[in-house]
C-alpha cells in the first residue's frame, strides 16, 4: 500500500518536473511512465487518464502559489497597511507566473485538467479567497467600499492573470515598447489605485 501511495506522488513529481521544464502540451501518459521508471500502463492504477493525472499537477501548482503568498504576507514589516499587503500578494502572483511559466499555464488550461476535480476545485478557491480577503480588508479603509469583494477581486485578478500571460507571450513588450514588466504593473495596479512599491519580482 505504502509502496502504491509512493509510485503515485512520484508519478506526480515527474509530470510536474515536465511541466515546468517543457510546458503542458506535449506531457503524456508514457512519457510519465518512462521518467518514473514503470511501465506505461502504471498511471492508469492511480489515475482515470491524462486529464485526472495533469489535474493533481495543477493542484499542486495553486498549493505552491497559496504557499508563496503565505510566505510573502508574513514576512511583510508590520507596518504596512492593507493596500500595501493587497500589492504585495498582487506583485507575488505575478512574480510566480514569470517563475512558473509551464506550470501557470497548466492551472488554467480546462482543456488538459478538470477543474471540477474536488482537490483542484478546492485548492484554487482558496487562493482566489485569500485574494477576496485582502480586498476586503482594503476596502474596509473606503477603497472601493461599494464595490462587491468578490466581484472586484476577480477583476483585479484578471487584469494580473491578463498582464503576467501577455508578457510571457511577449505580446506585452511589443505592443507597448516597455523594457521591464513593471513599467507596465505599476500602471495597472495604479489603475486600480494600488501604487506599486517596489518590482514585481520583489515580493
Amino acid at each position: 500500500m505504502k509502496a502504491e501511495a509512493g509510485l503515485k506522488d512520484r508519478l506526480v513529481s515527474c509530470a510536474t518536473a515536465m511541466v515546468t521544464e517543457s510546458g503542458p502540451e506535449n506531457v503524456t501518459l508514457r512519457a510519465i511512465a518512462r521518467s518514473a521508471g514503470v511501465s506505461h500502463g502504471a498511471p492508469l492504477r492511480h489515475f482515470a487518464g491524462r486529464e485526472a493525472l495533469l489535474s493533481a499537477v495543477a493542484a499542486q501548482g495553486f498549493r505552491d502559489l497559496a504557499a508563496r503568498g503565505r510566505g510573502v504576507l508574513a514576512g511583510l514589516p508590520p507596518a504596512y497597511d492593507s493596500g500595501q499587503r493587497l500589492q504585495a500578494a498582487c506583485r507575488t502572483y505575478v512574480a510566480f507566473a514569470f517563475d512558473e511559466p509551464g506550470m501557470f499555464a497548466l492551472m488554467f488550461r480546462h482543456d488538459l485538467v478538470d477543474p471540477r476535480e474536488p482537490e483542484l476545485a478546492r485548492v484554487s478557491l482558496e487562493v482566489f479567497d485569500t485574494l477576496v480577503e485582502l480586498v476586503r480588508a482594503h476596502q474596509a479603509t473606503g477603497w472601493q467600499h461599494r464595490t462587491d469583494s468578490r466581484r472586484l477581486a476577480g477583476a483585479l485578478w484578471s487584469a494580473l492573470h491578463g498582464f503576467a500571460q501577455l508578457w510571457i507571450w511577449n505580446a506585452l513588450p511589443t505592443a507597448t515598447g516597455a523594457a521591464t514588466p513593471d513599467a507596465v504593473l505599476e500602471v495597472l495596479l495604479r489603475a486600480f489605485d494600488l501604487p506599486a512599491v517596489g518590482g514585481a519580482g520583489d515580493a
